[in-house]
C-alpha cells in the first residue's frame, strides 16, 4: 500500500471520526447563537481554514509518494533479517505488538524533541500553529511534512525491531510483526488523533483512563503546544518523558497560552517564513480595488 493510501485509509477510519466529534464540539459551545449565525458571523474563518486543511493534506499526499512505503521498509528488512520465509505466531502477536508500540514511542520521543523542536522544526512549525488544539485545524488534522518524521521513525523502529529477531534467530517473528502492523497502524492515529481532541478533553474519565493505560492523555499533549512551555514531547504515552525528565503536570503550568509566541500565519508555517497570506494577497487585493474604482 502506498504511503498516500495510507494516509487515506487512516483519515477514513481514524481520523474522520475525531473531526466530527471536535467540529460537534466547537459547535456546543457556542451553539446559543444557532448555526446561521454562527456561520454568517465566521463564514470567512471557517472558509479560510478549510482551504488550508485541504492544501495542508495535498502536500502531506503529495510527498508520501515520493518516500518508501512502510511495506517495502519491511520487505527490505525481512530480508536482511532472515532468508527464510515463515508464518506469523498467533501465541506472540499481543508481546509483538506490545514490543514494536513500545519501540515506536521511543524513536517518536527521539524525532520529535531533538529534531523536530531542534534543526526541522520548520517542517513541525506549522502543527503548533494554531492557537485552538483540535483535529479540525490545519498543521493538525493534515500535517503536510509528517511523512518525513514518520519515514525516520518507521526506519528506526524497523531496523531496531528486526535487528533483534535475527539475533534471536526466530524468523516467525518478522513474520508476526507484519501481521500485526495494520493493528499498530490503527493505535497510533488513534491515539495521535485523541490526544488532540477537544471533545475529550472535557472529559475526566478519558484523562484518566488514558494515564492508566499509559498513554498520553489530550489534556497532558495540550500542556506541549503551550507557547512558552519545553516538554510532553511523547505523541503516544508520557513514559519517555517521565524517564527522561521532560515530563510536564497541569499543576507546574500555569496560566497556559497555546500556539506561536512569534507572527506567523499557514502560508508562512509552510513556506519557513518567505510568504505570508496578507503579502501573498496583496496582488489580488490591489486587483479588486482597482477593479472596483473602475466600475465606480
Amino acid at each position: 500500500m502506498s504511503n498516500a493510501r495510507t494516509f487515506l485509509w487512516l483519515f477514513a477510519y481514524v481520523q474522520l471520526g475525531f473531526i466530527s466529534l471536535d467540529l460537534f464540539e466547537h459547535w456546543y459551545s457556542v451553539r446559543s447563537g444557532g448555526v446561521r449565525g454562527l456561520l454568517n458571523k465566521n463564514l470567512a474563518l471557517i472558509c479560510g481554514i478549510g482551504i488550508a486543511c485541504f492544501a495542508y493534506f495535498g502536500i502531506q499526499l503529495a510527498l508520501a509518494s515520493t518516500l518508501p512505503t512502510l511495506d517495502k521498509l519491511t520487505v527490505v528488512a525481512t530480508g536482511l533479517a532472515s532468508r527464510h520465509a515463515a508464518e506469523p505466531s498467533r501465541v506472540w502477536a499481543g508481546p509483538i505488538f506490545l514490543a514494536a508500540f513500545v519501540t515506536g514511542t521511543f524513536f517518536d520521543y527521539l524525532v520529535h524533541r531533538f529534531l523536530l523542536h531542534g534543526p526541522l522544526w520548520r517542517l513541525h512549525e506549522n502543527h503548533h500553529l494554531p492557537s485552538v488544539v483540535s483535529n479540525v485545524m490545519p498543521g493538525i488534522a493534515a500535517r503536510p511534512f509528517v511523512v518525513v518524521p514518520n519515514f525516520l521513525i518507521n526506519v528506526c523502529s524497523c531496523a531496531a525491531t528486526f535487528g533483534v529477531v535475527r539475533l534471536l534467530g526466530q524468523p516467525e517473528l518478522i513474520a508476526t510483526f507484519i501481521y500485526v502492523l495494520p493493528a499498530l497502524l490503527l493505535s497510533f492515529a488513534f491515539v495521535a488523533s485523541a490526544s488532540h481532541s477537544n471533545f475529550l478533553r472535557r472529559f475526566d474519565f478519558v484523562d484518566k483512563g488514558f494515564r492508566f493505560l499509559l498513554l498520553i492523555s489530550p489534556r497532558e499533549h495540550l500542556l506541549h503546544h503551550s507557547a512558552t512551555l519545553k516538554g510532553n514531547y511523547g505523541n503516544f504515552t508520557a513514559i519517555w518523558d517521565r524517564l527522561l525528565g521532560t515530563y510536564i503536570s497541569r499543576g507546574e503550568a500555569g496560566e497556559l497560552t497555546l500556539g506561536l509566541n512569534y507572527d506567523q500565519d499557514f502560508l508562512g508555517a509552510i513556506t519557513a517564513g518567505r510568504m505570508k497570506l496578507l503579502s501573498a494577497c496583496a496582488p489580488v487585493i490591489r486587483w479588486a480595488g482597482c477593479a472596483g474604482s473602475i466600475q465606480n
